[in-house]
């Protein structure tokens, strides 16, 4: 990782290109009465132990990620508990936080609460093999959760919304991580992978609609407004013409 002065601003950039690409996709709409439980109880899982590390450091000490911990003492927890702290200080911590509620109602208004009960914890599995192989530096944050996250959106258009728009968002996310990378900032590679993980899971989707309603199948998603695709409020189609191009 680094703090090098751009990172801030291409972070921004992700997140404005991750919500211009929802502009095209059929979306579940929220309410009070129906708010959207996968994104709040993520929120909290992240939220309740990352602020209590500051009253209670034994809490970080306990959860966050060392490789040495986890390759040589068989503290393999940490490769899944790291998300829940952090290491950013106070500034760090307002700032993932408020990242994380911003893209985990988002996520879920374009995935579904059922694909997303599934979807966090695949990222987790999947991307926390490498702290079993690797001796990297200790640390904690959930930043890689929360854009991989994110730039799933973009995979998840690409499939199912593929056109030119979608089609420069997506090379302008995978741009911006790229020269996160080459600034020495490894948040460029959560950014890139995100989109092929959206791409996996959007194909899950098309190969069992059934299992994993497709948020397109949803009767109360809605079709934002976009000049493709009719006005806001239109209902968006079923399974079969959204995920199958039919």
């Amino acid at each position: 990782m680094t703090d090098h002065f751009l990172s801030p601003v291409l972070y921004v950039l992700m997140i404005v290109a991750v919500m211009k690409v929802m502009d095209g996709l059929p979306q579940r709409t929220f309410s009070l009465r129906k708010p959207p439980k996968v994104a709040i109880g993520l929120w909290l899982i992240v939220a309740i132990p990352s602020l209590l590390q500051f009253a209670f450091p034994g809490i970080y000490d306990v959860l966050h990620r060392d490789s040495d911990k986890i390759i040589d003492h068989g503290q393999w927890w940490r490769a899944y508990t790291s998300f829940m702290v952090q290491d950013g200080g106070v500034g760090g911590t307002a700032f993932n936080l408020f990242v994380l509620a911003l893209i985990g109602y988002a996520a879920e208004r374009v995935w579904g609460s059922r694909m997303m009960l599934a979807f966090v914890p695949a990222l987790m599995l999947v991307f926390s093999v490498d702290t079993f192989l690797v001796h990297g530096p200790p640390g904690g944050g959930n930043s890689g959760l929360t854009f991989r996250l994110a730039t799933s959106i973009a995979g998840l258009a690409l499939l199912i919304r593929p056109g030119r728009r979608h089609y420069l968002l997506a090379a302008a996310i995978v741009v911006d991580g790229t020269v996160l990378l080459l600034l020495g900032d490894g948040h460029g590679e959560p950014m890139i992978t995100g989109i092929a993980a959206g791409l996996v899971a959007a194909l899950v989707q098309r190969r069992w609609p059934r299992v994993w309603q497709p948020v397109a199948a949803d009767p109360e998603a809605v079709q934002p407004r976009s000049p493709e695709h009719g006005s806001e409020g239109e209902a968006a189609p079923g399974p079969a013409g959204d995920l199958e191009g039919r």
